[in-house]
């Protein structure tokens, strides 16, 4: 018969070998989530318009395939022009869940102030049904097709194109910035190259796991799910697995090692915005301004007391503040035809650091 001291020394070496067998399963698990990717190259293809006529071209092309999906009424990709080419043409990028209707104000104000405005739509986006799960097969190849087929336009729209991108836009914008040498000026907006809380070194790895994951939709906001406050067209869920494919431009971006291609880079970013990873973009940025002396960089940094949110620039987000952040965020994207116009009273400083 077993001794109870015996029995006891079984059962610890049962529950210390189930432990260890866990540990390793999962060590293996995590290794394999985040192993590195199959050599796939991150590609620009540009195709840029020689005159606005041709611009127009590829734009009305564009619209001919929208015109086969049930996208809302402000889910279409824009083009606003003044009919010619404009010495300078921008090309805005919105946000993940998002659509073009998002840019459409600050387009307009760009337009009243002289310039051409391109607003592309992101693939799977702006569809009628806010409840589609369509976006979820977003890759980072949709991205970069998006921003080059609106810098493609942009080149016929302007004789010089700045790229302006939110959030995944922004991301797009960053990785643009290190491949493209026909763009003049690229601007980002709170980019998501980060998640808040996980450190940089973890960034590339956390990527290859979510693209590797079973990809889940899930909502912006589960205590209110569909009724969440905002624009009422945007979809109030997302997909786990594009935010992956997001952070992996960044990730490649991050990984390169020759300078900008740009003659400007603009980083603007607010202490308040709890949706992305502050402290990485300001380092990427910086990093890559440094390898750029050739670049002229700045940085814009709301203060927290201010409250300026990670969407400021879809006016039909609650909380906003249009009406203070765009004069100030139009001196900075477009500061050519800012040194005409006047500053506008109370407008919205905040914090700004210029590199030579």
């Amino acid at each position: 018969m077993m001794t109870k001291p015996r029995k006891s020394r079984r059962i610890l070496r049962i529950i210390l070998t189930s432990a260890a067998v866990l540990v390793l399963v999962g060590a293996l698990a995590v290794a394999w989530l985040i192993r590195p990717m199959s050599p796939t190259p991150l590609v620009s293809h540009p195709r840029p318009a020689v005159s606005h006529e041709e611009a127009m071209s590829k734009f009305q092309a564009i619209q001919t395939e929208e015109e086969t999906l049930p996208l809302h009424e402000g889910g279409r990709s824009i083009v606003l022009t003044k009919g010619h080419q404009t010495e300078r043409a921008f090309v805005l990028l919105h946000g993940l869940t998002n659509s073009p209707r998002q840019f459409r104000k600050l387009g307009e104000m760009l337009l009243a102030r002289g310039a051409n405005v391109v607003i592309p739509r992101m693939a799977y986006h702006g569809l009628a049904d806010r409840l589609t799960e369509a976006h979820a097969a977003l890759t980072a190849e949709d991205l970069i097709r998006q921003v080059d087929e609106g810098i493609d336009i942009a080149r016929g729209l302007g004789r010089r194109v700045t790229v302006v991108g939110l959030s995944a836009g922004g991301a797009s914008a960053a990785w643009i910035a290190l491949r493209r040498d026909d763009v003049d000026t690229v601007c980002l907006l709170a980019p998501f190259l980060g998640i808040p809380g996980i450190p940089d070194r973890l960034t590339p790895a956390l990527s290859r796991a979510l693209i590797r994951l079973p990809n889940k939709v899930l909502w912006w906001d589960p205590r209110v799910r569909e009724k969440i406050a905002g624009p009422p067209t945007n979809y109030p869920r997302f997909a786990t697995r594009p935010l992956g494919e997001i952070l992996r431009l960044g990730a490649d971006a991050e990984a390169q090692t020759q300078p900008l291609k740009i003659r400007r880079l603009v980083v603007i970013l607010s202490e308040s915005d709890m949706a992305i990873n502050n402290a990485r973009a300001l380092r990427l940025a910086k990093k890559w301004c440094a390898a750029s002396p050739q670049t002229e960089c700045s940085f814009h940094i709301f203060p927290r007391a201010d409250g300026v949110i990670h969407d400021f620039i879809d006016p039909q987000q609650p909380q906003a503040q249009i009406e203070k952040i765009y004069p100030q965020l139009l001196d900075w994207i477009f500061p050519e035809e800012s040194e005409k116009t006047p500053p506008t009273p109370g407008a919205n400083q905040g914090e700004t650091m210029i590199l030579p």
